[in-house]
């Protein structure tokens, strides 16, 4: 009774304020920029609300229960695409005053790669939508022991009422109390498990103990540093995360977003790792079933009412970051498909970017429930590897060769390359 009572009064409050947030959006480009007015600090927290969801938690303290220090590799490459973008990325993309990576791109190599680009990376998004309703289907188990039907069909009504309401604005907003939310639950859940384990050096011998590798290679150097390639690159190629450079008032306002995303998100990462240590060593029976590993963690450790609202602030980090990536999937597919077909044309709106963002939920969960035993990070890792062939070569090529008069001969390979990368994951 206590964590519904928690659970129902979180989320009433985060859908209420969503949608006040909302009540100034008029036009699909409102939902999807936010007029253009988004400070630095709103910058970050769309990034990291968008971002930092199910894979950088109960992902990572999956992976780290697994591999070790091995699952820093999703928010330690986060944070250094985040760095990149700030450096070399804000300024060409915030002055373009674009509305999509796709537009972007398709003002250098044309409308066909424009398309094409927009549904290979809204696939890859896709993907990561998958990811977290996977996480939230674990989490919505351990705790009111939904069947997983029934936790991800309440995991997409929540998504739904995250984003539908306010756009960007909302998930900024959402962004905002997730990075709170995220460093309260998992500083303390990091100091409880070292205190438990009788300190640092205790929690090591302990994991080492059962087993667990301390390496950043543990499970192959190739596929590690594949994950941590894919992660800066798909970062770096993401609707969402550019979004939030689009949406910048300034070029300095985009660029210091992204720096304080850069600082931010890997810490985070290395909290889970120490969380998912501590369950490696004191309780392996953990390892049928490690997507459990976090709430069941949490649930242990705290006092009913403090663990219940614990778990629902972690829902709302994984739902936060699938509400923005369906907005940022939802903005491809309007922007870059839908008002270019000239029947469709007088029908976009803010009516259709809401239609859009229900199908897309609904697809994404039709695929989570197909795939409820696969492990939530690889789903991101692939994921963004996919964002990262249809966008990172030929963004770099803008940015850094803009005028090169060899670029037109480029377009053949850039179409190839999605098709290169699922090849070589096939093969993996």
């Amino acid at each position: 009774m206590v964590f519904h009572a928690v659970f129902a009064l979180v989320f009433a409050a985060i859908m209420i304020v969503a949608a006040r947030t909302g009540r100034g959006v008029k036009s699909g480009t409102d939902f999807a920029l936010a007029g253009r007015s988004a400070t630095a600090a709103d910058v970050a927290w769309i990034i990291i609300g968008t971002l930092v969801g199910g894979a950088a938690t109960v992902g990572t303290v999956q992976m780290a229960y697994r591999y070790g220090p091995a699952a820093w590799h999703f928010t330690l490459g986060s944070g250094l695409a985040c760095l990149l973008l700030a450096l070399f990325f804000s300024r060409v993309l915030r002055d373009s005053e674009s509305i999509t990576v796709a537009e972007f791109l398709g003002q250098r190599f044309g409308s066909r790669f424009r398309t094409y680009s927009s549904l290979v990376a809204s696939s890859g998004m896709l993907m990561q939508v998958v990811a977290q309703f996977l996480a939230a289907t674990a989490l919505i188990g351990a705790v009111f022991r939904f069947p997983p039907l029934a936790s991800i069909a309440l995991a997409s009504l929540l998504t739904l009422g995250m984003i539908v309401f306010g756009g960007l604005a909302g998930a900024g907003l959402v962004g905002k109390l997730k990075c709170f939310l995220l460093y309260l639950v998992m500083l303390l859940c990091a100091g409880v498990a070292i205190a438990d384990a009788g300190g640092w050096q205790a929690l090591l011998a302990a994991a080492r103990n059962e087993g667990a590798p301390m390496s950043l290679f543990a499970y192959g150097v190739l596929p590690a540093l594949v994950d941590l390639g894919s992660m800066i690159i798909g970062v770096l190629s993401t609707q969402i995360y550019l979004q939030a450079v689009f949406a910048a008032q300034t070029v300095q306002a985009a660029r210091r977003g992204a720096l304080l995303s850069a600082a931010l998100i890997p810490p985070l990462g290395l909290l889970g790792i120490v969380v998912g240590l501590y369950l490696r060593g004191s309780v392996p029976e953990l390892a049928t079933d490690t997507a459990q590993a976090l709430p069941y963690f949490i649930s242990r450790s705290f006092p009913p009412a403090l663990a219940a609202l614990f778990l629902a602030g972690l829902l709302v980090v994984i739902l936060g970051t699938g509400a923005g990536l369906v907005l940022g999937v939802t903005t491809n597919l309007h922007h870059d498909l839908l008002t270019r077909i000239p029947m469709m044309r007088r029908r976009s709106g803010i009516t259709m970017v809401r239609t859009c963002c229900f199908l897309i939920v609904l697809l994404a969960a039709v695929v989570a429930w197909l795939s409820l035993h696969t492990a939530i990070l690889q789903w991101s890792y692939v994921a963004m590897g996919l964002r990262g062939t249809a966008v990172f070569a030929g963004l770099c090529l803008v940015v850094f060769f803009p005028k090169a008069p060899w670029m037109p001969t480029i377009k053949p390979v850039l179409f190839a390359l999605p098709v290169i990368y699922l090849l070589f994951i096939a093969w993996r």
